[in-house]
């Protein structure tokens, strides 16, 4: 049975991404064409090595972030990463993963809703999201219920000029 649980020092070591599955086999993605989104084809696998899971275990951990984990007994099999800080009226989703092997079974949409809740907790009007061009992973935050803004932060944007900036805004 997977938990959800705030990232804390009794669930959460220097050493707890060492064995998570980033893995992702892309096939296509999204680009901006003449002013609109289309979907075309670039096949690429994207995976962390040891030192991109610790460095990213260690940012996670970091004290201006919020994170939740998804865990499976002890280990970590997914998390959502909050900065604390809002930007204006949005609370920034940095980093939202769920391991290779435990995809599909919901646990990105309990993560996305504790995302959510503390964005409503800290006073924001959304999340905001700069999200891989996946196919997959845009599907997933327009389930969640966001969708592209009209107005990006520019240096979110310029920063992962492929990444698509989207919004996903709270329930009043």
């Amino acid at each position: 049975m997977i938990r959800i649980e705030l990232l804390s020092k009794d669930n959460f070591h220097p050493d707890s991404l060492d064995h998570y599955q980033r893995k992702q086999e892309v096939k296509k993605v999204y680009r901006n064409q003449d002013g609109e989104y289309i979907l075309v084809d670039c096949v690429y696998t994207e995976d962390w090595d040891s030192g991109k899971r610790q460095s990213i275990a260690e940012t996670i951990s970091g004290d201006d972030y919020i994170t939740y984990l998804a865990l499976d007994e002890d280990k970590v099999v997914g998390f959502i990463g909050l900065l604390k800080q809002l930007e204006g009226p949005y609370m920034i989703l940095d980093m939202m993963q769920v391991s290779a092997e435990f995809r599909g079974l919901g646990i990105g949409r309990q993560l996305f809703c504790k995302g959510k809740e503390e964005a409503q907790k800290a006073g924001a009007q959304a999340l905001y999201i700069s999200a891989c061009s996946s196919e997959e992973t845009i599907a997933f935050y327009k389930a969640m219920g966001s969708r592209l803004t009209d107005f990006p932060i520019k240096r979110i944007a310029d920063d992962e000029p492929y990444d698509l900036q989207m919004v996903c805004y709270l329930e009043g």
